[in-house]
């Protein structure tokens, strides 16, 4: 056999194997990049960075729920009974507020008629650059329209195993995990007191004030006009339910000690002013709520809450309760500040 035929013969060997590789991924499709999926499989959905956008893509829906960790655990069948909703979870643990706006970006330039967006606000995040990114090796070519980058998805290593994981998946009769079970961490996790000052490093006391200079405060505001307000103005028929977390008591805490209560609750305020020019806004803040912060059954760590403290998030924002508004923003932030600036933090512990 010459040396051009067996050349030939090897590439053309080559070839037919990426060819066949690249249809077996494109058929099962593990992250929904082509569609809501094969009728006759059933699909682990765990991945989120790499099947959130299929799903905002496929499957059906008039609702949003996305965020972070603090969104993870909500349950869509309870959202959809409350707010008269269909609707889909596409939150990523440690989300930035940029990637939690692309999400939704892309869901609504997608989708007519989308109802309500419901999107948690960390607070922890406020301070940073409105394009921020807090997850490295993001699959953008799964997040676009360019045929021509999916190549790294259909001749991907990475990527077959997760393509039989479905078949096993399927074999093993279990069902393509729903809405409510997506993301969810709850039951997996520890919650009390003990799991919580474990994960606790309290901080020793600050001698200096945290200040927000006016730089800070201008990177706040940009921060959440460009990924929420400006957003919320282009869509004025949908809804925006945005809600700062009600973080454990531990968390607060913290805020004293360092001297950054202040500066927290000032940054909050100057977000939530900005947000508010957009009338199909509502903002939420559950800081008041201290029976649910001082309790640490409620919570796993410092600042991650059980799926029943998310079901008490979604009965307080469908009956309107921790509702912001301009009038009485000021003297919320007021009282909110006195609250923990002259909280007894021994009392939790005992």
């Amino acid at each position: 056999m010459s040396a051009k035929k067996w050349n030939l013969i090897v590439t053309g060997g080559l070839m037919a194997v990426l060819v066949l590789l690249s249809g077996f991924t494109a058929f099962i499709d593990p992250f929904l990049h082509f569609s809501s999926g094969r009728g006759f499989l059933e699909y682990p959905l765990k991945d989120e960075r790499y099947q959130n956008d299929g799903i905002a893509r496929y499957y059906d829906y008039d609702s949003i729920i996305t965020g972070t960790s603090m969104c993870q655990n909500f349950s869509c069948s309870e959202f959809n009974t409350l707010m008269c909703a269909v609707a889909i979870k596409i939150a990523s643990s440690g989300a930035s507020y940029h990637e939690s706006s692309e999400n939704i970006s892309r869901a609504l330039s997608r989708h007519d008629g989308i109802k309500n967006v419901l999107c948690s606000l960390d607070g922890n995040l406020l301070n940073s650059p409105a394009f921020s990114e807090t997850y490295d090796g993001y699959p953008t070519y799964l997040y676009d329209d360019n045929p021509f980058n999916d190549v790294n998805y259909l001749l991907n290593k990475e990527v077959i195993p997760k393509t039989i994981a479905v078949l096993n998946y399927t074999r093993s009769g279990q069902k393509t995990t729903t809405m409510d079970e997506y993301g969810s961490w709850s039951q997996y996790a520890a919650f009390g007191k003990e799991s919580v000052l474990a994960s606790y490093n309290q901080l020793d006391e600050s001698d200096e004030m945290l200040v927000l200079t006016e730089d800070d405060l201008q990177q706040i505001r940009e921060n959440v006009n460009v990924n929420f307000a400006e957003l919320a103005n282009a869509y004025p028929d949908t809804a925006f339910y945005l809600f700062f977390p009600p973080y454990s008591i531990c968390y607060w805490e913290t805020l004293v000690r360092t001297k950054q209560l202040d500066a927290q609750l000032e940054a909050q305020k100057a977000a939530v002013e900005l947000l508010l020019t957009a009338p199909n806004i509502q903002v939420y803040d559950f800081s008041y709520r201290i029976d649910i912060i001082e309790n640490l059954d409620n919570y796993t760590d410092t600042l991650h809450y059980g799926e029943w403290i998310n079901s008490e998030i979604l009965q307080m924002i469908a009956a309107g309760e921790g509702r912001l508004t301009d009038e009485r923003l000021t003297e919320y932030y007021d009282t909110i500040k006195k609250m923990y600036s002259e909280y007894d933090y021994t009392q939790y512990r005992d």
